[in-house]
């Protein structure tokens, strides 16, 4: 996959968040984009770059595991709640 020039809709699918978030995100400054006439487009390493490096000024340098560096389970979804 060409890391330059993504659109929008694409890195919004490959990450897995809605056009606006990234519209917010980029407003924010929080990812760099490009302006092609009235379209943003995206570096993809330039963009994870930027996310990582906000995630650790957040959250120290820890990947994101519970305490004790496990990953716990998540609740199943299908789940009935009686």
């Amino acid at each position: 996959m060409k890391t330059s020039d993504v659109p929008i809709k694409e890195l919004a699918a490959f990450i897995g968040v809605s056009t606006d978030t990234i519209r917010r995100a980029v407003r924010r400054g929080e990812i760099p984009a490009i302006r092609v006439k009235t379209a943003l487009r995206f570096d993809l390493q330039e963009v994870f770059t930027c996310m990582r490096r906000n995630a650790e000024t957040r959250f120290g340098t820890r990947s994101a595991s519970a305490l004790g560096g496990e990953s716990r389970p998540r609740a199943a979804r299908n789940a009935p709640v009686w």
